[in-house]
Protein backbone atom coordinates (compact mmCIF):
# COMPACT_ATOMS: atom_id res chain seq x y z
CA UNK A 1 0.00 0.00 0.00
CA UNK A 2 2.61 2.27 0.83
CA UNK A 3 4.31 1.26 -2.04
CA UNK A 4 1.26 2.21 -4.42
CA UNK A 5 1.21 5.82 -2.56
CA UNK A 6 4.48 6.68 -3.03
CA UNK A 7 3.91 5.72 -6.99
CA UNK A 8 1.08 7.87 -7.37
CA UNK A 9 3.05 10.86 -5.57
CA UNK A 10 5.81 9.88 -8.24
CA UNK A 11 3.49 9.86 -11.23
CA UNK A 12 1.24 13.23 -9.84
CA UNK A 13 4.30 15.72 -8.99
CA UNK A 14 7.51 14.39 -9.25
CA UNK A 15 7.51 13.51 -13.03
CA UNK A 16 5.46 16.45 -14.09
CA UNK A 17 7.90 18.30 -12.13
CA UNK A 18 11.08 17.31 -13.71
CA UNK A 19 8.96 17.78 -17.08
CA UNK A 20 8.69 20.98 -16.34
CA UNK A 21 12.44 21.86 -15.04
CA UNK A 22 13.42 20.16 -18.15
CA UNK A 23 11.36 22.03 -20.67
CA UNK A 24 12.41 25.42 -18.61
CA UNK A 25 16.32 23.80 -19.39
CA UNK A 26 15.81 23.57 -22.76
CA UNK A 27 14.66 26.93 -23.53
CA UNK A 28 16.77 29.20 -26.15
CA UNK A 29 19.53 26.49 -25.07
CA UNK A 30 21.41 23.91 -27.09
CA UNK A 31 19.44 21.78 -24.90
CA UNK A 32 16.40 21.88 -26.87
CA UNK A 33 16.79 18.16 -28.67
CA UNK A 34 17.41 16.26 -25.92
CA UNK A 35 15.08 17.91 -23.26
CA UNK A 36 12.17 19.11 -24.45
CA UNK A 37 10.49 16.15 -26.01
CA UNK A 38 11.05 14.12 -23.24
CA UNK A 39 9.34 17.33 -21.08
CA UNK A 40 5.93 17.64 -23.93
CA UNK A 41 5.93 13.57 -23.40
CA UNK A 42 5.43 13.76 -19.75
CA UNK A 43 3.35 16.85 -20.11
CA UNK A 44 1.06 14.59 -22.35
CA UNK A 45 1.10 11.45 -19.83
CA UNK A 46 -0.14 13.55 -16.92
CA UNK A 47 -1.99 16.19 -19.21
CA UNK A 48 -5.78 14.59 -17.57
CA UNK A 49 -4.02 15.26 -14.28
CA UNK A 50 -4.97 18.45 -13.38
CA UNK A 51 -2.43 18.79 -10.53
CA UNK A 52 0.10 17.38 -12.43
CA UNK A 53 -0.39 19.99 -15.38
CA UNK A 54 0.22 22.98 -12.62
CA UNK A 55 3.35 21.18 -11.64
CA UNK A 56 4.34 21.07 -15.23
CA UNK A 57 3.59 24.39 -15.54
CA UNK A 58 5.13 26.47 -12.28
CA UNK A 59 8.43 24.46 -12.52
CA UNK A 60 8.71 25.12 -16.83
CA UNK A 61 8.09 29.29 -15.63
CA UNK A 62 10.51 29.16 -12.42
CA UNK A 63 13.35 27.77 -14.54
CA UNK A 64 12.54 29.54 -17.98
CA UNK A 65 12.49 32.68 -16.12
CA UNK A 66 14.82 32.37 -13.40
CA UNK A 67 16.59 35.23 -13.98
CA UNK A 68 14.02 37.07 -12.95
CA UNK A 69 16.09 36.37 -9.24
CA UNK A 70 18.44 38.84 -10.11
CA UNK A 71 16.44 41.70 -9.68
CA UNK A 72 17.80 40.87 -5.95
CA UNK A 73 19.91 43.12 -4.32
CA UNK A 74 17.27 45.96 -4.81
CA UNK A 75 19.45 48.25 -2.11
CA UNK A 76 20.45 50.79 -4.96
CA UNK A 77 16.82 52.24 -4.97
CA UNK A 78 16.67 51.82 -1.29
CA UNK A 79 14.82 48.44 -0.08
CA UNK A 80 16.63 46.35 2.28
CA UNK A 81 18.63 43.79 1.78
CA UNK A 82 15.58 40.75 3.24
CA UNK A 83 13.04 43.11 1.47
CA UNK A 84 14.44 43.21 -1.69
CA UNK A 85 15.16 39.30 -1.69
CA UNK A 86 11.42 39.11 -0.65
CA UNK A 87 10.46 41.28 -3.86
CA UNK A 88 12.70 39.15 -6.01
CA UNK A 89 11.23 35.89 -4.66
CA UNK A 90 7.75 36.99 -4.97
CA UNK A 91 7.86 37.96 -8.36
CA UNK A 92 9.57 34.93 -9.84
CA UNK A 93 7.08 33.10 -7.14
CA UNK A 94 4.37 34.76 -9.03
CA UNK A 95 4.92 34.28 -12.41
CA UNK A 96 5.67 30.65 -11.45
CA UNK A 97 2.16 30.04 -10.36
CA UNK A 98 0.42 31.83 -13.50
CA UNK A 99 2.68 29.41 -15.59
CA UNK A 100 1.11 26.66 -13.15
CA UNK A 101 -2.27 27.92 -13.38
CA UNK A 102 -2.16 28.61 -17.29
CA UNK A 103 -1.14 24.96 -18.08
CA UNK A 104 -4.03 23.53 -15.23
CA UNK A 105 -6.01 25.26 -17.85
CA UNK A 106 -5.43 23.63 -20.52
CA UNK A 107 -5.56 20.38 -19.08
CA UNK A 108 -9.29 21.09 -18.32
CA UNK A 109 -9.47 21.85 -21.60
CA UNK A 110 -7.96 18.44 -22.30
CA UNK A 111 -10.09 16.51 -20.22
CA UNK A 112 -13.22 17.88 -21.78
CA UNK A 113 -12.15 17.15 -25.02
CA UNK A 114 -10.28 13.85 -24.54
CA UNK A 115 -12.51 12.99 -21.87
CA UNK A 116 -11.35 9.48 -20.32
CA UNK A 117 -11.03 7.97 -23.55
CA UNK A 118 -8.37 5.97 -24.47
CA UNK A 119 -6.57 7.08 -26.52
CA UNK A 120 -5.36 3.53 -28.58
CA UNK A 121 -9.11 2.75 -28.89
CA UNK A 122 -9.50 5.92 -30.69
CA UNK A 123 -10.22 5.96 -34.31
CA UNK A 124 -7.36 8.41 -36.07
CA UNK A 125 -9.40 10.54 -37.62
CA UNK A 126 -11.79 12.06 -34.29
CA UNK A 127 -8.25 11.94 -32.09
CA UNK A 128 -5.89 13.94 -34.77
CA UNK A 129 -8.52 16.58 -34.74
CA UNK A 130 -8.82 16.05 -31.24
CA UNK A 131 -4.66 16.19 -30.73
CA UNK A 132 -4.50 19.37 -32.67
CA UNK A 133 -7.38 21.48 -31.74
CA UNK A 134 -5.69 21.32 -28.33
CA UNK A 135 -2.18 21.71 -29.37
CA UNK A 136 -3.50 24.41 -31.37
CA UNK A 137 -5.18 26.08 -28.25
CA UNK A 138 -2.06 26.18 -26.45
CA UNK A 139 -0.68 28.18 -29.73
CA UNK A 140 -3.15 30.82 -29.68
CA UNK A 141 -2.60 30.89 -25.80
CA UNK A 142 0.96 31.80 -26.43
CA UNK A 143 0.28 34.51 -29.19
CA UNK A 144 -2.31 36.08 -26.68
CA UNK A 145 0.25 36.62 -24.20
CA UNK A 146 2.77 37.61 -26.16
CA UNK A 147 0.44 40.82 -26.89
CA UNK A 148 0.16 41.51 -22.93
CA UNK A 149 3.00 43.15 -20.78
CA UNK A 150 4.08 40.02 -19.43
CA UNK A 151 7.67 39.09 -20.88
CA UNK A 152 6.53 35.61 -22.11
CA UNK A 153 9.18 33.01 -23.40
CA UNK A 154 7.03 30.40 -24.37
CA UNK A 155 7.11 26.90 -26.25
CA UNK A 156 7.06 28.92 -29.66
CA UNK A 157 10.93 30.50 -29.20
CA UNK A 158 12.49 27.32 -27.21
CA UNK A 159 13.53 26.20 -30.93
CA UNK A 160 16.36 28.92 -31.39
CA UNK A 161 18.72 27.97 -31.62
CA UNK A 162 19.13 24.18 -30.46
CA UNK A 163 17.29 23.39 -34.23
CA UNK A 164 17.17 26.22 -36.68
CA UNK A 165 16.01 24.13 -39.37
CA UNK A 166 12.74 23.93 -37.52
CA UNK A 167 12.76 26.72 -36.57
CA UNK A 168 13.15 27.90 -40.52
CA UNK A 169 9.24 26.71 -40.41
CA UNK A 170 8.25 30.52 -38.74
CA UNK A 171 8.70 32.06 -42.08
CA UNK A 172 5.25 30.28 -43.00
CA UNK A 173 3.72 29.65 -39.52
CA UNK A 174 5.31 32.00 -37.03
CA UNK A 175 6.24 31.55 -33.43
CA UNK A 176 2.69 30.50 -32.43
CA UNK A 177 3.02 27.99 -35.47
CA UNK A 178 6.15 26.44 -34.05
CA UNK A 179 4.60 25.81 -30.64
CA UNK A 180 1.75 23.91 -32.49
CA UNK A 181 4.24 21.26 -34.06
CA UNK A 182 6.07 21.14 -30.74
CA UNK A 183 3.22 19.83 -29.31
CA UNK A 184 2.37 17.73 -31.63
CA UNK A 185 5.68 16.07 -31.42
CA UNK A 186 5.41 15.59 -27.89
CA UNK A 187 1.99 13.66 -28.47
CA UNK A 188 3.44 11.30 -31.12
CA UNK A 189 6.26 10.50 -28.76
CA UNK A 190 3.43 10.00 -26.19
CA UNK A 191 1.42 7.82 -28.52
CA UNK A 192 4.79 5.76 -29.29
CA UNK A 193 5.40 4.93 -26.19
CA UNK A 194 2.08 4.19 -25.00
CA UNK A 195 1.63 1.30 -28.44
CA UNK A 196 5.15 -0.09 -27.43
CA UNK A 197 4.19 -0.01 -23.45
CA UNK A 198 0.72 -2.02 -24.51
CA UNK A 199 3.05 -4.12 -27.00
CA UNK A 200 0.93 -2.79 -29.98
CA UNK A 201 2.24 -2.46 -32.84
CA UNK A 202 4.36 0.72 -32.83
CA UNK A 203 7.01 0.92 -35.45
CA UNK A 204 4.15 2.18 -38.32
CA UNK A 205 3.54 5.28 -36.08
CA UNK A 206 7.69 5.14 -35.58
CA UNK A 207 8.58 5.74 -38.68
CA UNK A 208 5.75 7.86 -40.02
CA UNK A 209 6.64 10.33 -37.37
CA UNK A 210 10.30 10.58 -38.16
CA UNK A 211 9.59 10.76 -42.05
CA UNK A 212 7.12 14.18 -41.13
CA UNK A 213 9.78 15.54 -38.53
CA UNK A 214 12.39 15.04 -41.82
CA UNK A 215 10.11 16.51 -44.12
CA UNK A 216 9.23 19.47 -41.65
CA UNK A 217 13.62 20.05 -41.12
CA UNK A 218 13.34 19.68 -44.68
CA UNK A 219 11.32 22.74 -45.40
CA UNK A 220 12.33 24.88 -42.46
CA UNK A 221 15.84 24.46 -43.83
CA UNK A 222 14.76 25.50 -47.68
CA UNK A 223 15.43 29.25 -48.33
CA UNK A 224 16.54 31.54 -50.66
CA UNK A 225 20.06 32.78 -50.41
CA UNK A 226 20.73 35.89 -48.96
CA UNK A 227 22.72 38.10 -51.14
CA UNK A 228 24.27 40.42 -48.93
CA UNK A 229 25.60 44.06 -49.71
CA UNK A 230 28.15 46.37 -47.70
CA UNK A 231 26.74 49.99 -48.66
CA UNK A 232 25.21 50.86 -45.47
CA UNK A 233 27.99 50.80 -42.37
CA UNK A 234 26.42 51.19 -38.92
CA UNK A 235 28.28 51.65 -35.78
CA UNK A 236 27.14 50.29 -32.59
CA UNK A 237 28.36 51.31 -28.85
CA UNK A 238 27.76 48.71 -26.35
CA UNK A 239 28.21 51.30 -23.42
CA UNK A 240 27.93 48.36 -20.73
CA UNK A 241 27.19 50.90 -17.96
CA UNK A 242 25.84 49.21 -15.18
CA UNK A 243 22.23 50.25 -14.03
CA UNK A 244 22.58 50.01 -10.40
CA UNK A 245 25.60 52.98 -10.77
CA UNK A 246 24.18 55.02 -13.78
CA UNK A 247 22.90 57.11 -11.06
CA UNK A 248 26.27 58.62 -10.12
CA UNK A 249 27.02 59.20 -13.65
CA UNK A 250 27.07 62.68 -15.03
CA UNK A 251 25.51 63.63 -18.38
CA UNK A 252 29.41 64.82 -18.92
CA UNK A 253 30.60 61.35 -18.29
CA UNK A 254 27.71 59.83 -20.94
CA UNK A 255 28.47 63.01 -23.37
CA UNK A 256 32.45 61.67 -23.22
CA UNK A 257 31.71 58.17 -24.29
CA UNK A 258 29.36 59.17 -26.67
CA UNK A 259 32.01 61.34 -28.52
CA UNK A 260 34.40 58.70 -28.36
CA UNK A 261 31.78 56.56 -30.05
CA UNK A 262 30.81 59.28 -32.63
CA UNK A 263 34.52 59.38 -33.34
CA UNK A 264 34.80 55.18 -33.79
CA UNK A 265 31.89 55.94 -35.99
CA UNK A 266 33.47 58.17 -38.49
CA UNK A 267 36.72 56.98 -38.42
CA UNK A 268 34.80 53.84 -39.77
CA UNK A 269 32.59 56.06 -42.25
CA UNK A 270 29.41 54.61 -40.87
CA UNK A 271 26.59 56.24 -41.81
CA UNK A 272 24.79 56.09 -38.54
CA UNK A 273 25.61 55.21 -34.84
CA UNK A 274 22.86 53.27 -32.55
CA UNK A 275 23.21 53.32 -28.61
CA UNK A 276 21.27 51.00 -26.22
CA UNK A 277 17.86 51.48 -24.99
CA UNK A 278 18.33 54.26 -21.63
CA UNK A 279 21.80 55.74 -22.74
CA UNK A 280 20.62 59.22 -22.50
CA UNK A 281 19.18 60.82 -19.73
CA UNK A 282 16.08 63.42 -19.76
CA UNK A 283 15.99 65.65 -22.26
CA UNK A 284 19.68 65.25 -22.96
CA UNK A 285 21.16 67.30 -25.28
CA UNK A 286 24.92 67.27 -26.91
CA UNK A 287 27.29 70.70 -25.77
CA UNK A 288 28.82 70.10 -29.57
CA UNK A 289 26.87 69.33 -32.57
CA UNK A 290 26.38 65.41 -33.92
CA UNK A 291 29.08 64.53 -36.34
CA UNK A 292 27.09 61.90 -37.28
CA UNK A 293 23.60 60.28 -37.55
CA UNK A 294 22.82 58.94 -34.37
CA UNK A 295 19.98 56.46 -32.87
CA UNK A 296 20.43 56.25 -29.38
CA UNK A 297 17.44 55.09 -26.40
CA UNK A 298 17.12 57.65 -23.91
CA UNK A 299 14.17 59.70 -22.16
CA UNK A 300 11.69 62.63 -22.69
CA UNK A 301 9.07 64.48 -21.67
CA UNK A 302 5.98 64.63 -23.12
CA UNK A 303 2.99 66.58 -21.52
CA UNK A 304 4.18 66.32 -18.41
CA UNK A 305 5.13 62.36 -18.58
CA UNK A 306 8.11 60.49 -18.85
CA UNK A 307 8.76 58.04 -22.21
CA UNK A 308 11.42 55.45 -22.50
CA UNK A 309 12.57 56.33 -26.21
CA UNK A 310 14.68 55.44 -29.42
CA UNK A 311 15.95 59.13 -29.78
CA UNK A 312 17.31 60.12 -32.89
CA UNK A 313 20.02 63.22 -33.92
CA UNK A 314 20.65 64.01 -37.08
CA UNK A 315 23.93 65.33 -38.29
CA UNK A 316 24.49 68.88 -36.75
CA UNK A 317 21.84 68.51 -34.42
CA UNK A 318 22.49 69.00 -30.33
CA UNK A 319 18.83 68.31 -29.51
CA UNK A 320 16.71 64.86 -30.90
CA UNK A 321 14.56 65.99 -33.80
CA UNK A 322 13.08 62.71 -34.33
CA UNK A 323 12.07 59.24 -31.68
CA UNK A 324 9.72 56.10 -31.20
CA UNK A 325 8.73 55.82 -27.56
CA UNK A 326 8.71 52.42 -26.08
CA UNK A 327 5.14 51.15 -25.95
CA UNK A 328 5.53 48.14 -23.93
CA UNK A 329 6.78 49.13 -20.48
CA UNK A 330 7.57 46.03 -17.37
CA UNK A 331 4.96 46.20 -14.81
CA UNK A 332 6.18 47.65 -11.50
CA UNK A 333 9.78 48.14 -13.25
CA UNK A 334 8.76 51.06 -15.40
CA UNK A 335 4.64 51.02 -15.33
CA UNK A 336 3.57 51.67 -12.14
CA UNK A 337 -0.36 51.24 -10.88
CA UNK A 338 -2.38 54.28 -10.65
CA UNK A 339 -3.05 53.18 -6.92
CA UNK A 340 0.54 52.91 -6.29
CA UNK A 341 1.81 56.44 -7.17
CA UNK A 342 1.62 58.00 -4.00
CA UNK A 343 3.85 54.80 -2.37
CA UNK A 344 5.88 53.90 -4.85
CA UNK A 345 8.53 54.80 -7.83
CA UNK A 346 8.69 50.77 -8.25
CA UNK A 347 11.45 48.89 -9.03
CA UNK A 348 13.24 51.57 -11.58
CA UNK A 349 15.76 54.27 -11.01
CA UNK A 350 13.44 56.69 -13.08
CA UNK A 351 10.16 55.89 -11.70
CA UNK A 352 6.93 55.44 -13.70
CA UNK A 353 7.39 55.57 -17.40
CA UNK A 354 4.32 56.24 -19.65
CA UNK A 355 3.99 54.45 -22.81
CA UNK A 356 3.72 55.91 -26.88
CA UNK A 357 1.92 54.76 -29.50
CA UNK A 358 1.49 51.27 -30.35
CA UNK A 359 3.03 51.12 -34.12
CA UNK A 360 6.58 49.51 -34.10
CA UNK A 361 7.46 51.65 -37.18
CA UNK A 362 9.84 54.16 -37.16
CA UNK A 363 10.70 56.73 -40.04
CA UNK A 364 13.45 59.20 -39.00
CA UNK A 365 13.63 60.49 -42.80
CA UNK A 366 17.51 60.11 -42.13
CA UNK A 367 17.35 56.21 -42.09
CA UNK A 368 15.73 53.52 -44.05
CA UNK A 369 12.48 53.01 -42.79
CA UNK A 370 12.87 50.55 -39.38
CA UNK A 371 11.08 48.12 -37.16
CA UNK A 372 11.80 49.35 -33.83
CA UNK A 373 11.73 47.20 -30.43
CA UNK A 374 12.67 48.71 -27.21
CA UNK A 375 14.05 46.18 -24.91
CA UNK A 376 11.01 42.87 -24.33
CA UNK A 377 8.96 44.76 -27.51
CA UNK A 378 10.89 41.82 -29.15
CA UNK A 379 8.70 39.08 -27.50
CA UNK A 380 5.75 40.60 -29.72
CA UNK A 381 5.82 39.24 -33.69
CA UNK A 382 2.69 41.06 -34.20
CA UNK A 383 4.01 44.44 -33.83
CA UNK A 384 6.94 43.70 -35.46
CA UNK A 385 5.70 42.37 -38.53
CA UNK A 386 3.05 45.17 -38.92
CA UNK A 387 6.02 47.67 -39.09
CA UNK A 388 7.50 45.42 -41.70
CA UNK A 389 4.06 45.86 -43.73
CA UNK A 390 4.46 49.29 -42.90
CA UNK A 391 7.31 49.64 -44.63
CA UNK A 392 10.10 48.52 -42.62
CA UNK A 393 13.21 47.05 -44.10
CA UNK A 394 15.14 46.50 -40.93
CA UNK A 395 14.55 45.45 -37.51
CA UNK A 396 16.05 47.49 -34.68
CA UNK A 397 16.36 46.17 -31.00
CA UNK A 398 17.98 48.21 -28.59
CA UNK A 399 17.75 46.97 -24.90
CA UNK A 400 19.43 47.07 -21.45
CA UNK A 401 19.37 43.75 -19.82
CA UNK A 402 21.72 44.71 -16.99
CA UNK A 403 21.94 42.96 -13.87
CA UNK A 404 20.43 39.95 -15.46
CA UNK A 405 22.66 37.12 -16.18
CA UNK A 406 23.59 35.48 -19.18
CA UNK A 407 20.86 33.14 -19.41
CA UNK A 408 18.49 36.03 -20.14
CA UNK A 409 20.88 37.24 -23.31
CA UNK A 410 20.75 34.05 -24.54
CA UNK A 411 16.62 34.11 -24.47
CA UNK A 412 16.85 37.60 -26.15
CA UNK A 413 18.78 36.75 -28.79
CA UNK A 414 16.68 33.17 -29.63
CA UNK A 415 13.82 36.05 -29.72
CA UNK A 416 15.10 37.89 -32.11
CA UNK A 417 16.69 35.51 -34.25
CA UNK A 418 13.05 34.31 -34.36
CA UNK A 419 12.05 37.68 -35.65
CA UNK A 420 14.87 38.03 -38.13
CA UNK A 421 13.15 33.90 -39.72
CA UNK A 422 9.98 34.95 -39.72
CA UNK A 423 9.99 38.30 -41.67
CA UNK A 424 13.48 37.13 -43.20
CA UNK A 425 14.65 40.72 -42.53
CA UNK A 426 18.28 41.36 -40.79
CA UNK A 427 18.18 42.68 -36.88
CA UNK A 428 20.53 44.72 -35.18
CA UNK A 429 20.89 44.21 -31.76
CA UNK A 430 22.29 47.16 -29.12
CA UNK A 431 21.78 46.34 -25.61
CA UNK A 432 23.74 47.48 -23.08
CA UNK A 433 26.04 44.52 -21.77
CA UNK A 434 24.90 42.23 -24.56
CA UNK A 435 23.69 40.92 -27.13
CA UNK A 436 24.92 43.36 -29.57
CA UNK A 437 25.37 42.59 -33.24
CA UNK A 438 23.57 41.54 -36.30
CA UNK A 439 20.90 38.61 -37.14
CA UNK A 440 21.12 37.58 -40.67
CA UNK A 441 17.69 37.47 -42.46
CA UNK A 442 17.42 33.84 -41.77
CA UNK A 443 18.30 34.03 -38.06
CA UNK A 444 21.93 33.09 -38.41
CA UNK A 445 24.11 35.23 -36.01
CA UNK A 446 26.43 37.41 -38.25
CA UNK A 447 28.66 39.02 -35.56
CA UNK A 448 27.99 39.63 -31.85
CA UNK A 449 29.84 41.60 -29.62
CA UNK A 450 31.45 40.02 -26.47
CA UNK A 451 29.16 40.58 -23.05
CA UNK A 452 29.58 42.47 -20.37
CA UNK A 453 32.27 44.62 -21.87
CA UNK A 454 32.40 48.24 -23.56
CA UNK A 455 32.53 47.96 -26.72
CA UNK A 456 32.10 49.21 -30.28
CA UNK A 457 31.31 47.90 -33.23
CA UNK A 458 31.03 47.92 -37.21
CA UNK A 459 27.94 46.32 -38.78
CA UNK A 460 26.56 45.70 -42.32
CA UNK A 461 22.91 45.52 -41.77
CA UNK A 462 20.66 44.51 -45.31
CA UNK A 463 17.75 46.56 -45.99
CA UNK A 464 15.25 44.15 -47.85
CA UNK A 465 11.67 44.52 -49.28
CA UNK A 466 11.08 41.12 -49.34
CA UNK A 467 8.35 39.33 -47.29
CA UNK A 468 7.54 35.89 -46.31
CA UNK A 469 4.19 34.11 -45.55
CA UNK A 470 4.12 35.02 -42.34
CA UNK A 471 4.99 39.01 -42.64
CA UNK A 472 2.06 38.67 -45.21
CA UNK A 473 -1.04 36.39 -43.60
CA UNK A 474 0.72 36.58 -39.65
CA UNK A 475 -1.39 34.13 -37.58
CA UNK A 476 -4.90 34.31 -39.38
CA UNK A 477 -4.19 31.30 -41.03
CA UNK A 478 -3.30 29.39 -38.04
CA UNK A 479 -6.57 30.65 -36.20
CA UNK A 480 -9.09 29.89 -38.95
CA UNK A 481 -7.91 26.24 -39.01
CA UNK A 482 -8.38 26.59 -35.47
CA UNK A 483 -11.84 27.36 -35.76
CA UNK A 484 -11.82 24.92 -38.17
CA UNK A 485 -10.99 22.15 -36.04
CA UNK A 486 -13.74 22.99 -33.55
CA UNK A 487 -16.39 23.22 -35.49
CA UNK A 488 -15.12 19.63 -37.04
CA UNK A 489 -14.89 18.56 -33.78
CA UNK A 490 -18.19 19.27 -32.47
CA UNK A 491 -20.00 18.03 -35.40
CA UNK A 492 -17.96 14.52 -35.01
CA UNK A 493 -19.27 14.59 -31.13
CA UNK A 494 -22.97 15.17 -32.14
Amino acid sequence: MLLLTKNKIFKKYFYPSLGGILGGISVSTNFWLIFMPISLFVLWKGSQRKKSNFCWGFFFILISHSWLYNLHPLTWLGFSWLTSLIIAISILSFCSFVGGILVYLWGLMVEIILGKEDILKMKLLPLTIKVFLLSMAWGIGELALSQTNIFWIGLGESLVPADIYLAGLARWIGACGLCVVQLLMGFWIFLVYEKWKRKVNFKKTLIVGLVVIACLHLLGGLTNPIKRNSDYPVAIWQSNIPTREKIKFSNEFIEDKLFLAQKYALSNDAKLLIAPEGTLSNNFYLAEKSKVNILAGGFRNFSGELRSSLLGFQIGDKFFTSYIDKNRLVPIGEKIPGFLNNFSRGLSAVGGVQPGSDSRFFDSKFTPPLAVAICYEISNGFKIRKAINSGAKLIITAANLDPYPTKLHNQFLSLARLRSIENKKDNLLVSNTGPSGLVGGDGKIIQLLDSNTEQNGLVFPNFSSEKTFYTKFGDKPLILTFIFFMILNFWKTN
